[in-house]
């Protein structure tokens, strides 16, 4: 088994790499909490994850809007669809015979035993 090289002298200091300086170094300077230990990387892919949650988020939420006024709308339709119904019902119902004929017995007027006739009129066309 391998084992890791030290360096004997307490004094040592690790060797990095000379520091980048960026956009995101400039803005997000952290290495104060993490002693320069949190690569600019990272940063940038938890920049990258947190904007596509938050798009994700936004359609979700668009979704949900969307969801609630198809819902709305299907009662709205559910509701006019009765209104029809019951309308038609009241119209069928006042235009049976037999309602007729009790409308017209409260103003003391029979019901017709005689078929109408019809009346034909010829036109002439070269008028």
């Amino acid at each position: 088994m391998a084992t890791p090289i030290e360096p004997k002298e307490e004094g040592a200091k690790r060797i990095s790499s000379p520091k980048k300086e960026g956009i995101f170094d400039s803005i997000f300077n952290i290495d104060y909490f993490t002693g320069g230990e949190l690569p600019v990387m990272w940063v940038k892919r938890i920049a990258f994850v947190a904007f596509l949650t938050l798009v994700n988020i936004y359609y979700s939420m668009l979704a949900d809007g969307k969801l609630h006024q198809i819902q709305k709308e299907k009662s709205a339709l559910e509701e006019d669809r009765a209104d029809y119904t019951t309308q038609k019902a009241e119209y069928m119902k006042v235009s049976k015979q037999s309602n007729l004929e009790e409308t017209l017995r409260r103003y003391q007027i029979g019901v017709s035993t005689i078929p109408p006739t019809k009346i034909i009129i010829k036109v002439d066309k070269d008028k």
